[in-house]
């Protein structure tokens, strides 16, 4: 072998590169069926993850539909007209109030009194705008209580209960309202309930929307007949569809929280007096309640009522009403009189454990899990690049399905990631040990497309377990599970232009949203720990490819708040980075057009040569290495010699001259055309029954002179006197095959063997170089008509994803459908895998295969027929997975074939 002296590094621009049919092979999958897909020998994309985890199938999930009684819901069920009964006998309803207790209405402090400074003693409830027969309830005050700091003309203060003689009758008519307490207020629209008396007695609903500015100009014109200022439970209102009229009763502002898959009515302020003009004011000045919830529940604790203050938490209260309250509008898809048909196929939110996240552990105790990442492979687990390092510690290790836990033992980070900005905010993590899927356990997809598939996202979130039932109940809820558990959150995804995520994030936006991000939410807003979104949890949905669903991830959950109910979340985008993860997963990835390759200058065509994998070959012209060519067009490294057209090419991947007889393996697809349209598909309908399988033959010896032949495996017609099959095949016995019965059936005729040629190199301890070629003495085609050959897989970069194995035993024959799998993917199980062998995956895993039966590729021509490719032999199973089977790769081995024929 020559000595290289000189070797440098090149760019080689100006070869024509070559373009192979399948280099496109994702494009190619699209749009082709299965059967028609081929796989790369050598991985050389991430979009290939439907191909490598095939074998896995998703759970399919049923939903039921439930039938559940109809109720009749008002608009404002905790509305209550606060009335004066004149001395005729007449009520006068000039004030509205809110149930918030089953004998408790809050209101206004000013609606305490009327002109006559008389206090009201009467409140109707269920249908304000109407009396209908048997939905009006109508009670009598008891006692009015103001809060006891509230001044006449003062805005300060001004609340106060009135305690009712007997509590409500409740039902979906009348129900109390819950109180929003927490001081922060972030909803960007609120519904305001007003009554009006100026011109008829109407309750209305507007939307209106907070406001921060120009507060001042409403607390002027409310307090003009005193020296109020403005007050830390004022609630500005942008009321440009309204006009401040309609806040002289006693109204109020509310917000409808989703739980449950149904709403709930939130007060959060109710409404000051005007000044007595009925010109527009921009703002509207209300009260926020939340200051006074602690007066509101011991005022009715003080009446005697168990109004516990967990009963006023927002959870709880949600819970305690669940059964009288409507359903969100997506789950309902029908209704009679007496009933409505719901289904929580349709729901915003799902209890459902995500099996590939993970939560990311940095090596100190933490009360709520800040970071998760995302299995997307057998050791890799994508994350954001602020998860792979929290307060200056490396994750060091990762905890799934529950309690497993696996170290990490590698950090990679975008090389754009900038602490405290999220931008380029992806990161990897590298597992000290491969994970084992089964079952659901599966790892996810990455979404290359700029377009996202149709329909809403999913993205994962947790929150409490009673908050996220699909509500069934019958009656009030008392027993609580406050526990967290993982949800799924369906959302819409919004234009980024479009997109209003909250404020607090800006500043870790330097550059705003850009392309690379995915904007994504729901309008209603949800009871607080209903759902809190899974930061750097996935963001995808279920995509069917090769006819089979799988999921896949469109992005990570990056900023947000509330799983974006209310206000817009935000994710990153996977397939603006997929360059860059596969820099990092795909060693061998070049990005650019010109890959880097080896110029050796001092080698000729015919010299000897080591490719850059460290296997010899030989500088030939590469036109006769189709391998190498189609490696330089998909960017991989290759070596030339002292020509652009001249490369080293390994001695397995080179086309030798055609002899004679090898040339009708050459021409095999255009022979024997009238015997395919004789034999059509029948054989893949019925099985290989008998002589029905027209390629398949048995190797029989004859065993001590008695005349007995001992049938111990099969092989596979490739010429008219040739039979391939395994060298371990023709070596079960002391003494060579002496027979080759054309078929299954032991009435089939017999050829006499005339040679047995095992390929020089086979290992019996490894398995490698598993093929031996079988030479009869006569023609095939003159011992029978059923028999003819089949052609022999060529290609030695792809193989067909999907073929077609044998299965022949003692009690029954069939077939099964293996997939292709890349041989790196098999390392683990399978020892020292060479190139020109073929791993498959084979299901059911119980199917046992026997050494030196054929597994073929069916390829249908435009006339209907089809030609069968021997694309593998089998050699033998993976030890610790029996569904995991190595052939010798026919590729490999067709210019040896052709050599010895």
């Amino acid at each position: 072998m020559q000595l290289i002296r000189q070797t440098f590094v090149v760019f080689i621009l100006f070869l024509n590169r070559f373009s192979h049919g399948d280099r496109s092979f994702m494009g190619y999958l699209e749009r082709n069926r299965i059967e028609q897909v081929m796989m790369p020998n050598v991985r050389e994309s991430l979009d290939d993850c439907h191909m490598r985890y095939y074998k896995h199938n998703i759970p399919t999930q049923e939903y039921s539909v439930f039938d559940r009684p109809r109720l009749k819901f008002r608009e404002f069920p905790h509305l209550a007209l606060i009335g004066w009964t004149g001395s005729d006998g007449i009520v006068q309803w000039n004030c509205i109030g809110m149930l918030v207790w089953e004998n408790f209405v809050l209101t206004t402090a000013r609606c305490t009194r009327n002109e006559n400074l008389v206090a009201p003693d009467v409140t109707r409830m269920g249908n304000p705008n109407q009396q209908a027969a048997g939905e009006v309830q109508q009670i009598k005050v008891a006692q009015v209580i103001r809060h006891a700091e509230y001044r006449e003309g003062s805005r300060q203060h001004d609340i106060a209960l009135l305690r009712l003689e007997t509590k409500v009758e409740l039902n979906a008519l009348v129900v109390p309202a819950c109180l929003w307490n927490k001081e922060e207020m972030d909803f960007r629209n609120l519904e305001a309930a007003q009554w009006s008396v100026v011109e008829s007695e109407t309750v209305s609903r507007v939307t209106v929307h907070p406001v921060s500015v120009d507060c001042d100009k409403a607390v002027e014109m409310r307090s003009q007949s005193s020296n109020d200022t403005e007050q830390s439970s004022d609630l500005c209102v942008d009321s440009i569809e309204t006009d401040s009229c309609l806040s002289n009763s006693g109204g109020f502002l509310q917000v409808s929280l989703h739980h449950n898959s149904k709403m709930s009515p939130f007060v959060v302020a109710i409404g000051s007096p005007f000044n007595g003009s009925c010109e527009n004011s921009k703002p509207s000045l209300y009260t926020k309640v939340s200051p006074y919830v602690q007066w509101i529940r011991s005022t009715i604790e003080g009446s005697g009522e168990e109004s516990w203050e967990w009963k006023f938490r927002e959870a709880e209260c949600a819970l305690r009403y669940v059964n009288l309250r409507p359903y969100e509008k997506d789950v309902l898809i029908g209704e009679t009189d007496a009933n409505v048909l719901v289904t929580s196929a349709s729901r915003h939110i799902e209890p459902k454990y995500t099996h590939a996240m993970v939560e990311i552990h940095f090596g100190y105790f933490m009360n709520t899990q800040e970071c998760h990442g995302l299995i997307i492979d057998e050791d890799t687990v994508l994350t954001l690049a602020q998860c792979t390092t929290k307060y200056g510690k490396r994750a060091m290790y990762v905890m799934y399905l529950g309690n497993e836990r696996n170290s990490v033992v590698k950090h990679y980070n975008h090389p754009g990631y900038r602490e405290g900005q999220l931008h380029n905010d992806v990161g990897l993590l590298k597992m000290k040990m491969h994970f084992t899927f089964f079952g659901s356990f599966v790892p996810y997809c990455i979404w290359h497309g700029d377009e996202l598939p149709e329909g809403k996202v999913e993205l994962t979130g947790n929150g409490r377990r009673d908050l996220n039932y699909f509500s069934l109940h019958d009656k009030s809820v008392d027993v609580f599970e406050p526990q967290s558990t993982q949800l799924i959150t369906r959302a819409d995804v919004f234009p980024i232009k479009n997109c209003s995520y909250p404020e607090e994030f800006s500043s870790n936006l330097t550059r705003g949203l850009t392309e690379e991000h995915l904007c994504f939410g729901n309008e209603p807003y949800i009871v607080p720990e209903t759902c809190d979104q899974a930061l750097g949890g996935p963001i995808g949905g279920q995509v069917d490819k090769l006819n089979k669903p799988f999921r896949y991830a469109y992005a990570l959950n990056l900023l947000g708040r509330d799983c974006g109910f209310g206000w817009p979340s935000v994710g990153v985008r996977l397939a603006g980075h997929a360059n860059w993860l596969k820099s990092i997963l795909l060693p061998d990835y070049r990005k650019d057009s010109g890959s880097l390759h080896f110029f050796h200058s001092d080698l000729e065509e015919n010299d000897t040569c080591r490719h850059v994998d460290g296997m010899d070959g030989l500088c030939v012209d590469v036109a006769r290495c189709p391998k190498i060519r189609y490696e330089f067009s998909v960017n991989r490294r290759v070596v030339f010699c002292n020509a652009s057209n001249v490369v080293c090419c390994p001695y397995e991947n080179m086309l030798n001259e055609t002899t004679p007889a090898g040339r009708e393996l050459n021409e095999c697809e255009d022979r024997y055309k009238e015997d395919r349209i004789r034999t059509g598909e029948k054989w893949l309908v019925s099985g290989p029954v008998g002589d029905e399988f027209p390629h398949l033959v048995a190797i029989g010896w004859q065993i001590n002179g008695d005349g007995k032949v001992r049938w111990n495996c099969r092989g596979t017609i490739i010429t008219s006197t040739a039979i391939l099959t395994s060298a371990k095949c023709v070596q079960q016995q002391p003494n060579t095959p002496s027979f080759v019965r054309l078929g299954m059936n032991n009435t089939a005729p017999m050829v006499d063997v005339q040679e047995i040629i095992k390929h020089p190199k086979y290992d019996p301890v490894t398995g490698k170089n598993d093929i031996a070629v079988i030479k009869v003495k006569d023609s095939i085609a003159q011992r029978t008509s059923t028999k003819f050959p089949a052609c022999v897989w060529t290609n030695q970069t792809h193989t067909p994803f999907k073929m077609i194995q044998l299965v022949i035993n003692e009690t029954a024959d069939s077939y099964v459908f293996p997939t292709a799998k890349y041989n790196k993917d098999c390392e683990e199980l399978v020892e020292g895998i060479a190139s020109n062998q073929l791993c498959v995956d084979v299901q059911p895993p119980s199917t046992i295969v026997s050494e030196g039966d054929p597994m073929f590729w069916s390829k249908t021509l435009e006339d209907g027929t089809s030609i069968q490719y021997l694309v593998g032999i089998m050699s033998y199973a993976a030890e610790n997975d029996k569904s995991v089977n190595v052939h010798s790769r026919m590729s490999s081995y067709f210019e040896w074939i052709k050599s010895v024929l």
